[in-house]
């Protein structure tokens, strides 16, 4: 079963979108600035040939060598244990297996926009602004890890007993092979703006868009492309009010703004 992809003009069609299809239950909404990036997240590009062993160890030692020179820097008593350590990471930029979505349908929009296309590994050089639309609780809930659980399975937790399969140190024979999703700590001011959240990534390679959930159900995940360009795009979000202070409230976000307006660059 291939995905259900949708193709949009502007915001105000995807807007109109998400209102009429995606509105029923919650979704998730991640954007990126390529319809050709797979959802894969940034560990398992790092390791090539990718295998699940190499993959577990790399992840530990990540999360050792982080600890050890982050110590100091943070406030007393944060972050304490694995998976704190694992979402500061992945704010920081350290590869891990974590997937950042939105609960928040536009703040995936500035995502897509914001993308430097003569970066993109895309070779071809058409990159279009692209956002992935997820049901995570029909995801975890068709996932066979969870099959105990039933119809109790909502989104999990790192507190949750459920969520062992795929925590950072599990045993490879032990270790889920397909993601789940999941709330994460909200460490920053970014994160609580952005309304983040997050899937994890189990011990198999491949993209999440490939995982039996996603190919035995065409409700688990959607994709919307935009055929405007990303500046175009931009452009509609900032008449909307969405700009780089929304998303990452800080002082440089507001400086660039600041310069935009003012400017136009």
């Amino acid at each position: 079963m291939t995905v259900k992809e949708e193709v949009v003009q502007s915001i105000s069609d995807y807007v109109r979108l998400v209102l009429e299809d995606f509105s029923a239950a919650r979704h998730w909404f991640r954007g990126q600035g390529c319809h050709r990036r797979l959802l894969r997240p940034s560990l398992f590009r790092r390791i090539e040939p990718y295998s699940a062993s190499d993959m577990i160890a790399k992840e530990l030692a990540l999360i050792t060598r982080f600890r050890q020179r982050s110590l100091p820097l943070w406030p007393e008593g944060y972050p304490q244990d694995d998976w704190e350590q694992l979402f500061a990471m992945q704010h920081f930029g350290v590869p891990t297996r974590l997937l950042d979505w939105s609960e928040n349908a536009t703040v995936a929009a500035y995502f897509a926009a914001d993308h430097d296309a003569t970066r993109c590994e895309c070779e071809v050089g058409d990159c279009r602004p692209t956002i992935w639309i997820l049901d995570p609780v029909r995801l975890n809930r068709l996932n066979s890890r969870l099959d105990g659980y039933g119809e109790a399975i909502g989104i999990l937790s790192t507190n949750s007993e459920a969520i062992e399969p795929w925590a950072p140190g599990t045993e490879e024979t032990r270790f889920a092979p397909w993601p789940v999703a999941l709330h994460g700590t909200h460490n920053s001011a970014r994160i609580v703006a952005q309304q983040g959240t997050f899937t994890v990534m189990g011990k198999e390679g491949a993209a999440l868009e490939t995982s039996p959930a996603v190919q035995d159900n065409d409700e688990v995940l959607a994709k919307v492309v935009f055929e405007t360009d990303h500046s175009m795009l931009m452009t509609e979000l900032r008449a909307l009010g969405v700009t780089r202070p929304t998303v990452f409230p800080d002082l440089p976000s507001v400086a660039f703004d600041v310069t935009v307006e003012e400017l136009g660059s």
